[in-house]
């Protein structure tokens, strides 16, 4: 299941250096569906009510560049030089330029500009925004040319253009940055959780260690010394003898696994030894087998 800060790794993971990875991330579907059914309605938009376009030829040429734009989605990016990517959304500054030469100055097309802007300020380097938001500002001026707008109207489209587009990008990427910095902080605060988890585990089974089976283990290794008191020399002491040894052993390995657990560079506090009881016997010692020799 997507979560949305699976979204927010995969915008702030678009400066990566594969090439076309804007093109090929999880989630391509969602985040290009807005820009495309914008890019359609705009296109055919310029047919409403009654087509009256200024030119069919201009109109034309903006569909097809359109349809190479939506192809581009298909390329081959790992092929391609590490550039090439920022000629998607110039190509299709250049169909919006044909749209509006083809619709007229009071189509109001010119907004669908602020499409490949947005999407590159998204998903591409700084460097690419740049020149799209300069793409940007020469479209506003060879279309305000080309209606013969007057020299002031020209050099305020420019101007606040290009302080718009420049704002966009500044904004956006800053925004980014602040994206990319928060997933470091919070992988970061993930794995220093999990390294508390871990420490606090090995406490507790360190601790279950010393409490219950070092302790059971014991009182095991007790009972059998005394039994072997009980019975007189022969094999069956012996024998009995040689498992009191043989636990004896087997309470110091526990003992040194509950030091490794608490000594362990996760784990905050290592958990002290048990007080070692004393043996009924007499003898005390750090094992059942301590009150007598072997």
């Amino acid at each position: 299941m997507k979560t949305p800060a699976t979204h927010w790794r995969a915008l702030a993971d678009t400066d990566g250096p594969r090439v076309g990875r804007q093109f090929r991330q999880p989630d391509l579907l969602p985040r290009a569906a807005p820009f495309a059914l914008v890019s359609v309605i705009a296109t055919a938009g310029a047919l409403v009510p009654h087509g009256d376009l200024e030119s069919w030829p201009a109109y034309l040429c903006s569909a097809v560049l359109l349809v190479l734009c939506a192809g581009g989605f298909l390329l081959p990016w790992e092929r391609l030089p590490g550039w090439s990517p920022v000629l998607m959304p110039l190509l299709y500054t250049v169909s919006v330029l044909a749209l509006i030469l083809a619709s007229g100055a009071a189509s109001g097309i010119g907004l669908v500009l602020l499409v490949p802007l947005i999407w590159t300020v998204l998903f591409h380097h700084r460097w690419e925004s740049a020149c799209v938001v300069a793409a940007v500002v020469v479209v506003q001026a060879v279309s305000s040319v080309a209606q013969a707008s007057p020299d002031v109207v020209i050099a305020r489209r420019i101007v606040l253009w290009t302080a718009l587009g420049g704002l966009i990008a500044v904004a956006t990427h800053g925004l980014r940055d602040r994206i990319k910095s928060s997933l470091v902080a919070n992988t970061a605060l993930q794995a220093e959780v999990r390294e508390l988890s871990l420490a606090r585990e090995r406490e507790r089974i360190a601790s279950g260690l010393r409490e219950g089976v070092v302790r059971k283990v014991f009182d095991t290794g007790l009972e059998l010394h005394g039994t072997a008191a009980m019975i007189g020399e022969g094999p069956a002491r012996t024998r009995l003898l040689h498992c009191v040894a043989e636990l004896d052993d087997a309470i110091q390995d526990l003992r040194q696994s509950v030091f490794d657990l608490g000594d362990s560079p996760d784990a905050p506090d290592a958990p002290q030894p048990p007080d070692t009881p004393e043996d009924p016997h007499g003898a005390a010692g750090p094992g059942p087998a301590a009150s007598e020799e072997h």
